[in-house]
């Protein structure tokens, strides 16, 4: 069944709506049917662009997937912290080479292509910058994956029984609920329920706390009352920062909850002016400003994606 555009909202949209519509509007319109050999060069090359990621984003993806696949073989086997360090770290080895190698212009969708060697940054001009900059993020998935293991406000999690858990993330999973007639994406990394009927969801953070964390898990609240018919009272959410061991609470009431939705259709409104039906072509970048090139702002364009398009 062929894919149709059509209108869709996550916080991770809204955050880059808010930050720069140039770039929101390359990788939701421009880019739009770029997969298509048919197409025009120009949205070939953003659709292209717009499958970028930097390996801070490709480390994070590693993480993620490995911590799931954790909870997927725990009903068969317990995988120590070392073996799922090893397959993190070559999953993470993996990616890079195929950016190396330009494996992308085979498929953009299924090879990895690395900004670092798309714009030839410094931290890959030769091996010994490699060794270097790589070796960091190796580091960093070892750190994370340790924290995982050893800290102790997630050992019942570790331990609970496979039949508590409510949701484990899957690979390429693309699902989404329903807010007021709007499709919104924001599907959580783990929730498990406990003893008394309380459902604890965790999102896993390789990084540090930033001051959207709150509000992703509210939109993970909403998810929850939707999708798993849990309502607040029985919610309870979490931010673990696996590198550094801490798990941060999140305090979510009704309350909260309204701040959140009356956000999410500030944002949603916003966003649904400048929007258009893109399978009828690239349309107008025009509504869609750039940051300007003297801003402080403008010091985001440095790691975009899309900062060739801009002449950045």
């Amino acid at each position: 069944m062929a894919l149709t555009h059509e209108f869709a909202w996550s916080a991770s949209r809204a955050r880059g709506f808010g930050e720069c519509k140039r770039a929101h509007y390359y990788q939701y319109y421009g880019g739009w049917l770029g997969w298509d050999r048919d197409e025009p060069e120009e949205r070939q090359r953003t659709y292209r662009l717009g499958k970028l990621q930097r390996m801070n984003m490709l480390t994070g993806n590693v993480v993620h997937s490995c911590v799931a696949r954790y909870f997927r073989e725990k009903p068969q086997r317990e995988m120590e912290a070392e073996e799922l360090s090893e397959m993190a770290a070559d999953m993470l080895r993996k990616s890079f080479r195929e950016s190396q190698e330009g494996l992308w212009r085979r498929s953009a969708s299924k090879y990895t292509h690395l900004a670092e060697h798309h714009y030839q940054e410094e931290v890959v001009r030769d091996r010994a910058a490699v060794a270097e900059y790589g070796g960091g993020f190796v580091q960093r998935i070892r750190d994370c994956i340790r924290g995982f293991f050893e800290s102790p406000d997630l050992a019942w999690v570790r331990e609970a029984a496979p039949d508590t858990y409510v949701h484990v993330e899957q690979e390429n999973s693309f699902d989404s609920f329903d807010f007021e007639g709007t499709k919104v994406f924001g599907i959580p990394d783990f929730a498990i329920q406990d003893a008394r009927g309380l459902v604890h969801l965790y999102d896993w953070k390789t990084g540090g706390p930033s001051k959207n964390d709150a509000f992703q898990l509210h939109v993970y609240a909403l998810y929850a009352d939707v999708e798993w018919e849990v309502p607040v009272e029985r919610f309870r959410a979490y931010d673990a920062y696996l590198g550094k061991r801490q798990v941060v609470a999140c305090e979510i009431d009704e309350k909260s909850l309204d701040e959140a939705r009356a956000r999410i259709r500030a944002s949603i409104e916003a966003m649904r002016e400048l929007h258009f039906n893109a399978d009828e072509g690239m349309g107008d970048a025009t509504p869609f400003p750039q940051i300007p090139a003297n801003s402080p702002e403008a010091r985001t364009c440095r790691s975009c994606r899309f900062r060739e398009l801009c002449d950045r």
